[in-house]
């Protein structure tokens, strides 16, 4: 509990996958890819409680057994168009009055980042506690600067995104820039009630590497992850 407010994280896991069948069930070192998840939440000093939310039963009946507590998602929230915001949405309309009024920490957590680990988890709660920050996103630096991004105008001439001096400029010269990995959203239920969404502007960034930031969504992501957990055993 951070001053007060209790810390719930929720773990969104469907049943179906469009890149990968079944992917929240594929075995990832020996445990289904929400099990990571599920572990790294779990193992948290900071999470008073963990939720999996899930329209499949196998995928909740791992998170029982884990010791999760479960949240039977309904399928039209669960479906290749339902967004974060709905499910989050339906997760805090379940809460219990009393548990909605003390204003909980909500930890967004999506079973694609399995490298996000407890000790991210506790460093990021440490970080919002020193800087007195309510809201928090994990994010990794961006490689191609933005800055020199362009666009096709309706001419079908390239037209830079930003003032033109910005795409000539030395890349060391320009301001670093960071985009969210997914790994780790942090928010209170009034900050998400009244963006009507996640809060975005003005959050700490929480800065993770490029590997463990890795977002499984294709078979080239799952292949990856393989290698990095391989040379990681040694």
């Amino acid at each position: 509990m951070i001053k007060n407010h209790p810390v719930l994280a929720l773990i969104p896991a469907r049943g179906g996958s469009k890149g990968i069948p079944r992917k929240n069930l594929t075995p990832i070192g020996g445990r289904p890819l929400v099990a990571w998840t599920l572990k790294a939440a779990i193992g948290s000093q900071c999470i008073d409680q963990v939720w999996l939310s899930s329209d499949d039963v196998e995928i909740l009946e791992v998170g029982r057994v884990l010791g999760a507590h479960t949240l039977l998602r309904p399928c039209a929230f669960a479906n290749d168009t339902a967004s974060a915001m709905v499910v989050v949405e339906h997760f805090l309309g379940s809460l219990p009055d009393e548990v909605a009024k003390l204003d909980p920490f909500i930890v967004y957590l999506q079973p694609t980042s399995p490298l996000r680990t407890a000790a991210h988890l506790d460093a990021a709660f440490a970080q919002m506690e020193a800087q007195g920050a309510h809201t928090l996103i994990s994010v990794v630096a961006v490689e191609t600067s933005p800055f020199k991004t362009f666009k096709v105008g309706r001419d079908g001439r390239l037209q830079s995104l930003f003032d033109e001096q910005l795409s000539n400029a030395r890349r060391q010269d320009l301001p670093k820039t960071f985009t969210p990995n997914g790994a780790i959203y942090i928010f209170q239920r009034s900050e998400f009630l009244a963006h009507r969404g996640f809060p975005s502007n003005g959050s700490l960034p929480f800065i993770m590497t490029a590997e463990d930031s890795i977002d499984l969504d294709s078979p080239d992501d799952l292949n990856r992850l393989t290698h990095i957990l391989e040379n990681s055993r040694g």
